[in-house]
């Protein structure tokens, strides 16, 4: 298998198959079209298909995850940084949480922070420099991002309207879960929530080359940029439809 069951911190350089390369254009590919078709039909169905879609679609980010831990403990290249406390890791057990309880508030941070944070990974995938395509961690990175983009994503297509009023909690929420990451940096070495350290191929490396560890003062910023669209044109076309109405 070569290269197959190597990780991005065993597999060595000269072996990545590149961002913007044919291969990352075919699950971009590949995300955007399972967006179109499950959305359709999740939109379509009735309340025991809907449940069942969104069921499904958490038992594979579930297994998805665990594929990732299991490959290398048994292949001894366990790495403190295979923990699930990277936000899309978290985002797993919160589409669980949603898809078991329906939450609003569930569904309200899959909305305002793994959505954005997740295309933002598959846009700017900083594991396609070391992987190559046929490779299980970036078959899975690749994959989990992409979940973790169409669970919101058809959670739209149903009629999910987002609220600001629920930032609230989200945030909360978000900066208790960026505590237990920068205690776990800190003893472990990592860089959850990339608290230490833009790493490559994030857009966050580049600001990080101009103001140095301040970078992380940044992020209000960008979760603002981020989210003003977001929860302003689904305001300006829910009052558009009231006004039709």
């Amino acid at each position: 298998m070569g290269t197959f069951w190597l990780t991005k911190f065993t597999i060595g350089p000269g072996h990545g198959m590149g961002a913007y390369s044919p291969g990352h254009f075919f699950w971009l590919a590949a995300v955007v079209l399972t967006i179109v078709l499950l959305g359709r039909s999740y939109r379509n169905g009735d309340g025991k298909h809907r449940k069942r879609v969104l069921h499904i679609l958490a038992l594979l980010a579930l297994l998805d995850e665990l594929y990732k831990d299991i490959v290398p403990i048994l292949t001894g290249q366990w790495n403190w940084a295979f923990l699930p406390l990277h936000i899309c890791s978290i985002s797993i057990f919160v589409i669980i949480i949603h898809a078991i309880t329906g939450s609003a508030v569930a569904a309200e941070f899959l909305y305002a922070v793994s959505l954005p944070t997740a295309i933002m990974a598959l846009v700017f995938p900083n594991w396609t420099s070391s992987l190559p395509f046929w490779n299980y961690e970036s078959i899975h990175s690749f994959s989990i991002h992409g979940l973790i983009v169409i669970y919101p994503a058809i959670l739209l297509y149903g009629g999910f309207r987002p609220c600001a009023r629920r930032l609230l909690p989200v945030s909360a929420i978000f900066l208790a879960l960026s505590g237990i990451a920068s205690l776990a940096n800190h003893f472990l070495g990592t860089n959850f929530f990339f608290l230490s350290g833009g790493d490559d191929g994030n857009p966050l490396s580049l600001l990080e080359s101009y103001i140095g560890r301040w970078y992380i003062l940044a992020f209000p910023v960008i979760a603002a940029i981020c989210w003003i669209p977001m929860y302003r044109i689904p305001a300006i076309r829910k009052g558009k439809s009231a006004e039709t109405g």
